[in-house]
């Protein structure tokens, strides 16, 4: 949910660190615990490329949620405006 005051317009400067935090968290994680894992069951690099896929994978999902409320309310009429009839 967007913070106070943010609504309708673009993200801020703190939304989009937050944008990228979790971007590269999802990808940095995902890397990591296949290496990991790619070291303890010998299967280097398989395991290496499936991490990358699920965090590539949870970060776009984790964009999705953080950039929706800024999508959804750019199609709405701001403010008391009222819709312009087609003629």
């Amino acid at each position: 949910m967007p913070e106070a005051g943010s609504r309708g317009g673009a993200p801020g400067p703190a939304q989009l660190l937050q944008l990228g935090a979790t971007c590269g968290m999802c990808i940095g994680l995902g890397v990591l615990v296949g290496y990991l894992l790619d070291r303890a069951l010998g299967t280097s690099p398989l395991l290496v490329f499936v991490g990358l896929a699920i965090g590539i994978f949870g970060a776009a999902a984790g964009s999705f949620y953080l950039i929706r409320p800024y999508v959804a309310d750019a199609s709405k009429p701001t403010g008391g405006e009222a819709p312009k009839p087609k003629e």
